[in-house]
């Protein structure tokens, strides 16, 4: 049993009726033929079934569950992020050099090794990592692991705070980085047997809100900085990592897999994974970096995965770069307006960014009654709406607050993407591959997150940016418009075949079910 209070009597009293409704006549003159009674079994059975699927579905303890996965995801993002700020920040007075409050100070190497820490130090693991993590979310207690992930993540704050060792500090990195790609898989695979199909899409945008809520969260570590230090800042951190970490293990129950399919879908999956079984145990021994390319094979072999990828990399090709240096193009060209920046920016991205995840799922979810088209003209929308937002507050730099507002509503319609592209691929996808899918989603993406800042440093640097911050607007404009309207004809695709496979779907069971 999930969720809380008792399961309502109806389903069963339903059941009753329609199975009293279904015996057959036994009076003389009619008598029911054998394939008659047997189609008639079958829909009951099929009709029964499907009730007590439905009724499995506890949405108050799945939304408690939803916030506490919520709250594992806004923590992991605030330990990630803590050291942009804890890097940004400059002491004041008395205070200014002191190794306590500026991390600046503390580790001098910062200065060299900043941008890698940031960086490839942190996604070339937590890319690679996620894959295996994947694998492995498919067949261990998702609630216990989620909550470990977490814990060492927080960990990694807790020891980076009282080291004086940079090396061991850079460790810390390229461990979070991992566990923080860990988590990805666990929450996905966890609240996919929480929520039914038609609810996914939702529950799925609002984990997918806690990047933006972790980010303009971790704004406080600046408050945090000036009050205690950065050590203690990272202290904190670690300390309410860790009781979230415990809460996951001891407030979440490990649900079933697949608990919202029918028992002809489950034995599809059972064969399926039986098929894998065997296909593993004759790849023993196989060189792990086979293996590797193998899990990536898998999920590009399924149509609509495969577009949906290319076209979430495309969107973070350049969606990365206005994360990455739009705060360099406002610092450059708007150097007056530091304090305000900090603040707006961190309203548009908790704020809009939550709403953007929120009305994506929402809409996802209610709109695809009305045309399997739904999901994918969502993150076709918000794409090219991006476009004209970004050029109209890049490519002038006289008004702060209209460069400003420009952002937080691209925000707003872009950040709407995430859930609809990932119930795609989930409901598209195989029950035996659910956290595989989603590990090679975000192996796309963060691939694609790691290249994109390389290539516009360095034509930054090669036209002139740094002495010309005017620049800046032009080469953002130009990324976004390859990275989110390149992404327009995968989308395009990907809805086409999610609509294929879905219209397929429903047909089988309609058959089933006559």
């Amino acid at each position: 049993m999930y969720g809380f209070g008792q399961v309502a009597k109806s389903n069963k009293n339903r059941g009753n009726l329609v199975t009293m409704q279904a015996t057959p006549n036994d009076s003389a003159e009619t008598e029911p033929t054998d394939d008659a009674e047997a189609k008639t079994g079958e829909v009951v059975v099929v009709e029964d079934e499907k009730a007590k699927i439905a009724a499995q579905f506890k949405p108050g303890y799945s939304f408690f569950v939803l916030a506490i996965v919520l709250l594992c995801r806004i923590m992991v993002q605030w330990h990630r992020k803590g050291l942009t700020y804890a890097y940004g920040y400059t002491a004041m007075g008395d205070l200014a050099g002191s190794s306590l409050y500026e991390i600046s100070s503390a580790y001098p190497q910062l200065k060299q090794w900043y941008g890698l820490l940031a960086g490839l130090i942190y996604t070339i693991p937590y890319s690679i990592f996620g894959l295996f993590a994947g694998k492995i979310s498919d067949q261990v207690n998702r609630k216990f692991f989620l909550g470990i992930v977490v814990i060492i993540a927080s960990l990694t704050m807790g020891v980076s705070a009282f080291t004086t060792s940079f090396a061991v500090f850079g460790a810390m990195r390229v461990i979070h980085g991992m566990m923080n790609s860990a988590s990805n898989p666990l929450s996905f695979s966890l609240i996919a047997d929480y929520f039914p199909p038609d609810r996914r899409a939702t529950a799925n945008s609002i984990i997918q809100a806690g990047n933006y809520i972790g980010v303009g969260v971790s704004s406080l570590s600046i408050l945090l900085i000036s009050s205690f230090g950065w050590k203690i800042t990272y202290a904190i951190m670690a300390a309410a990592g860790i009781v979230f970490g415990l809460g996951t293990m001891a407030l979440i129950k490990e649900p079933e897999r697949g608990r919202f399919l029918t028992s002809a879908e489950k034995q599809k999956e059972a064969e399926k994974k039986k098929a894998k079984e065997e296909e593993a145990a004759k790849m023993a021994g196989v060189n792990p970096i086979k293996a590797f390319l193998d899990n990536i094979g898998v999920v590009f072999g399924l149509p609509c995965a495969r577009n949906v990828l290319m076209a979430s990399s495309l969107r973070n090709f350049g969606g990365m770069i206005v994360s990455s240096f739009l705060p360099v193009f406002f610092g450059k060209n708007f150097p007056a307006f530091k304090a305000e920046y900090a603040l707006l920016n961190a309203a548009a991205l908790s704020i809009c960014g939550l709403v953007a995840s929120l009305a994506g799922g929402i809409l996802a979810d209610k709109l695809e009654k009305r045309t399997k088209w739904a999901k994918a003209a969502i993150c076709m929308t918000g794409c090219a709406l991006s476009l004209p937002l970004i050029a109209l507050g890049t490519l002038t730099t006289g008004n702060f607050y209209l460069s400003v507002l420009c952002y937080a509503l691209k925000v707003l319609v872009s950040g709407t993407y995430s859930g609809p592209a990932i119930t795609m691929i989930q409901n598209t996808s195989p029950q035996s591959q659910q956290g595989n899918v989603v590990s090679v989603y975000f192996f796309c993406i963060t691939l694609a997150q790691t290249i994109s800042p390389a290539i516009f440093g360095y034509i930054a640097n090669a036209a002139g940016a740094l002495t010309n911050p005017a620049l800046y607007g032009p080469l953002i404009t130009g990324f976004v418009a390859f990275g989110y309207i390149g992404s327009l004809p995968f989308w395009y695709k990907a809805g086409k075949a999610y609509k294929n496979f879905m219209e397929e779907k429903e047909a089988k069971d309609a058959i089933a079910a006559a």
